[in-house]
């Protein structure tokens, strides 16, 4: 095996067009994992939205979750929060009211809760994609009494999110950065969080050294871990900026990149 720890992407990588979870990027998985490799989810979902994802595969590995704001362990029926990094205090509330002035859906990631002011198409849609549902609060009261923030995500048109992130990008005392996983989601963690740094965590972890690491990923929240690992590997759907700077490239999402990607880089099948 040249690779004994694989850091994945899961939407436009390991699921397909519909969501799904292929067989045959499920064996891929699996035979991975009997050949004594470490396979860990990493997505800017929320925990609650990977554990499902991760009993449909039958891992018992952390979770690499809202782009690495937090990592947890799937324990039962609960999550054990490994490490988590919120943002700086005071800071969501100012970041939520400046982005209220533009026409985006707006959530609130805080540990395992996904929290919205109202329900909208662009939150309905992404419940749909994760199964998992946000909670519909008072988000500016919450903020305001000191909810600790791990990641906003800002759906919305591609032109409104250029604006949301010019914003991100004019406060550098916000100590925050902004990347997309899409042309119309945004996604805002603190700066130092990325699949990168949880990359590096988990190969202490496991004691594995980065030499013997892989990632996949399509998105630009991927780029980081894209690029420390030993081995980057994109799909042929991945986002332009991600196929410019990733060189090893497989089949795209609908026809079994992932699996491609793990049978011919890791386990290094002929």
């Amino acid at each position: 095996m040249r690779y004994r720890l694989i850091l994945s992407d899961i939407d436009g990588t390991l699921l397909n067009s519909q969501h799904q979870l292929t067989d045959g990027v499920k064996t891929a998985i699996q035979d991975y994992a009997i050949a004594g490799g470490t396979f860990v989810l990493a997505s800017a979902r929320p925990p609650l939205a990977m554990t499902a994802l991760a009993h449909q595969m039958g891992l018992d590995v952390p979770l690499v979750s809202l782009n690495g704001a937090v990592i947890c362990q799937p324990q039962q029926d609960e999550l054990k929060i490994l490490s988590a990094t919120a943002w700086p205090d005071d800071v969501g509330s100012e970041v939520y009211q400046a982005l209220s002035q533009l026409t985006l859906s707006l959530n609130v990631f805080s540990e395992a809760h996904w929290y919205v002011n109202t329900l909208d198409l662009w939150t309905q849609q992404e419940a749909a994609i994760t199964g998992f549902s946000p909670e519909p609060v008072a988000v500016t009261a919450m903020l305001a009494e000191g909810l600790p923030v791990h990641k906003m995500l800002c759906m919305g048109e591609p032109d409104v999110v250029d604006q949301a992130e010019a914003i991100i990008l004019a406060h550098p005392e916000w100590q925050l950065v902004a990347s997309r996983s899409k042309r119309t989601y945004l996604e805002i963690v603190r700066q130092g969080v990325s699949k990168e740094s949880a990359l590096r965590q988990l190969s202490e972890l496991f004691n594995i050294p980065m030499t013997e690491t892989m990632a996949l990923g399509d998105g630009e929240n991927d780029l980081p871990m894209l690029k420390t690992a030993a081995l980057g590997v994109t799909l042929a759907n991945g986002l332009p900026v991600v196929l410019d700077a990733i060189k090893t490239v497989v089949p795209d999402n609908n026809h079994d990149g992932a699996a491609v990607a793990i049978r011919k880089y890791a386990l290094a099948e002929a």
